[in-house]
């Protein structure tokens, strides 16, 4: 139930008008102004914070040519998944099928059957080595898409931090680079483990796939390495860092908001504005002063 902001009385339900029913205060009007300079300060510190956090945004993203290339390439790892870096056929009785181990071999895999058939392979007695081979470069190509969509993911957040942000991409591409190296090494292993287990209902050929993807995965961690090292200038409005701060210490109660002036940071355009209310109050007196002469 509200109460009077005077006299801290409760309202009735049919308490409707402007006036206190106790103190007989306006309660509308009441402490107007220390509430309307109140709610003033609020604002500025807020507009702070939203203006540093749509610089740092800009920044982050096209502060500069090397966010700009950072942000050119972002996807380049997760599409370098769509390249095959292994071809492999598999026959079976009845039927002989061949497949791209890419991002849409994989898909493919998964939707007609075959994934889950391989996977269980590997416990073959007879053939279970060779599935286990293919096995590891399922697991390592899809710990490459894995690792390329958080390159996506952490590039579009790198706001939040821009150089520790730049610091986890790098670990992440870093990480995209060798399991690249995993993946050629494994589709190697297969290669190699196809022909030794001849004939063998696998068979496979390398390609080029796994070069791709280090590749795509070494220009992003350059990238962030430079911005890491190099940093991105932002320019922040004129008393925003300084409005951000104070709103820190009143939040730890270092501070009180009634006891800072309106403007609390003042700048070149609250000084302009200061200035011309300044004028326009010496324009009315001046009026004021000629009518007043006027009447004597």
């Amino acid at each position: 139930m509200a109460v009077c902001p005077k006299c801290n009385r409760k309202l009735g339900l049919f308490d409707w008008g402007q006036n206190c029913p106790h103190c007989g205060v306006n309660m509308r009007f009441y402490n107007f102004e220390e509430t309307f300079y109140r709610e003033a300060k609020m604002a500025e510190l807020s507009s702070a914070k939203v203006s540093i956090k749509i610089r740092q945004l800009k920044g982050a993203l096209i502060g500069g040519a090397l966010p700009i290339a950072r942000l050119s390439v972002l996807l380049l790892p997760l599409l370098s998944v769509l390249v095959p870096p292994l071809r492999f056929g598999l026959i079976l009785p009845f039927t002989e099928r061949s497949y791209d181990l890419g991002g849409i071999g994989l898909y493919n895999m998964f939707s007609d059957g075959t994934l889950p058939f391989l996977l269980s392979m590997s416990a073959d007695p007879q053939n279970g080595a060779v599935f286990s081979a293919l096995r590891n470069v399922l697991f390592a190509e899809v710990g490459a898409a894995v690792l390329g969509l958080l390159v996506f993911v952490l590039t579009v957040l790198c706001f939040i931090s821009i150089r520790k942000m730049s610091v986890l991409l790098c670990a992440v591409s870093a990480l995209g680079m060798a399991d690249s190296a995993a993946i050629l090494i494994t589709a190697l292993r297969f290669c190699a483990a196809a022909v030794q287990h001849a004939p063998s209902p696998l068979n496979g050929s390398m390609s080029f796939g796994a070069a791709v993807t280090f590749l795509m995965f070494a220009v992003v961690f350059a990238l962030n390495l430079l911005v890491a090292i190099k940093g991105v200038a932002i320019e922040y409005g004129e008393g925003d860092l300084e409005r951000v701060e104070i709103a820190k210490k009143i939040k730890r109660g270092e501070l009180q908001l009634d006891d800072l002036p309106q403007p609390i940071v003042e700048t070149s355009e609250t000084r302009a504005i200061e200035e011309e209310i300044r004028k326009h109050r010496a324009h009315i007196e001046s009026i004021a002063d000629d009518a007043g002469q006027a009447e004597q």
